[in-house]
């Protein structure tokens, strides 16, 4: 089952990081996923509506008369009046044994939580695979994991946003007669977005199945100027063309560092994102930098963002060198090095190796999790603000 989004609003970090430091440690990481304000401006520039809110008296009224009432609470309690608080909530003391206060929390949100994070379009799960600098192995990362849940048996999309489509490299065993390319597509899109009424675009026109990996694709195209001005619109009608089909489990992107603005919807459209990092100087460095500027001017973002993130050090030898670049992060994965790659000559290579489709099955599982959707939020929690 997906884990119980919780926000916890308590001003004193000396009772937020213990809690968080027990879940960590706990049964409870992969049950519950906490995001912590000990700040009442933070909290109330929070974006996203969680299965329940746990906190203060005073935090609490604020963010639910914030037209938020519909959100379940837990008020924590050393006597205080609660009587303006507003929605479906409880009280209970605020120190108590840890897991049987983790545990009324679960047990409040049930029969008012959906099986589905809120931001899941239909039943298409989307996972994005960025990173802040090329030449990391993104591209052979996602394309394995799209080709590994073919092979389990998921319907997949494999949707690259790379200005220069390296999937052309991988023969796909056929390819569309029928016009259908995505230079067509792309036009289809920027038409829709100039007529106020919107036109209907069928998808079917345009997919391929690609026999390499397993899944569907768009066929690349070689028009770089063309995909050079795709913009973020353009990028957001795509992905919700293929989520909202209810033709696939799965989305796979892949991105490139080309346009910011492209990036960044993929971000926010994405239910689980994978950064692709390397264990060395640049890759930590840069990987920092970008993290601590979102921290620093769109706060809210870097809040969303984080929860949704896992972190995969890639090309690893078995210990790392360099330590991660921001308190926040974690070590969700590991890809190995994969020493016959580096003279690489024959493409269809890059998706036969044992020990990387190994450790990539290991991600797979942790994104499908026991359940239909069961994606494992290994976080615990985290603090903001």
């Amino acid at each position: 089952m997906l884990p119980v989004r919780i926000v916890l609003a308590v001003q004193d970090s000396g009772y937020v990081e213990p809690m968080l430091n027990f879940i960590h440690g706990s049964e409870y990481v992969k049950r519950v996923q906490v995001t912590a304000f000990t700040r009442m401006d933070a909290l109330l520039q929070y974006g996203e509506i969680p299965d329940l809110i746990v906190g203060e008296v005073e935090m609490l009224e604020a963010w639910l008369t914030e037209g938020r009432s519909s959100v379940p609470w837990v008020v924590l309690s050393e006597g205080e009046d609660n009587s303006n608080l507003i929605g479906d909530g409880l009280t209970t003391a605020k120190y108590q044994p840890l897991p049987q206060l983790l545990d009324l929390w679960i047990a409040q949100t049930r029969g008012s939580r959906v099986s589905k994070n809120d931001s899941y379009t239909g039943s298409t799960l989307i996972t994005g695979f960025v990173s802040v600098l090329g030449g990391s192995g993104r591209t052979t990362a996602s394309v394995n994991m799209a080709k590994q849940l073919g092979v389990l048996g998921r319907k997949v999309f494999y949707l690259n946003l790379e200005t220069v489509n390296s999937t052309a490299l991988f023969p796909t065993g056929r390819r569309r007669e029928d016009g259908g390319s995505f230079s067509r597509l792309l036009y289809e899109i920027k038409s829709s977005q100039e007529t106020t009424e919107g036109t209907e675009i069928s998808l079917a026109q345009y997919v391929m199945r690609h026999d390499g990996l397993k899944c569907d694709v768009f066929e690349p195209s070689d028009h770089l100027q063309e995909l050079m001005e795709m913009t973020a619109g353009d990028v957001e009608v795509l992905i919700d063309l293929i989520s909202k089909s209810g033709q696939y489990d799965v989305v796979v992107i892949d991105t490139d560092n080309q346009s910011e603005e492209r990036l960044r919807t993929v971000m926010e459209k994405s239910n689980v994102l994978l950064w692709v990092l390397l264990d060395d100087l640049i890759s930590m460095y840069k990987t920092g930098m970008r993290f601590g500027h979102m921290e620093r001017k769109e706060p809210v973002l870097f809040g969303q963002i984080m929860g949704k993130s896992r972190f995969i050090v890639n090309r690893f030898t078995g210990s790392l060198a360099n330590p991660l670049p921001h308190k926040d992060m974690r070590v969700d994965g590991m890809l190995p090095y994969i020493p016959s790659w580096k003279q690489l000559h024959q493409e269809d290579l890059l998706l036969c190796s044992p020990i990387f489709q190994r450790d990539i099955l290991k991600l797979c599982s942790e994104l499908l999790g026991e359940s239909d959707w069961g994606v494992t939020e290994s976080r615990g929690g985290r603090v903001y603000g």
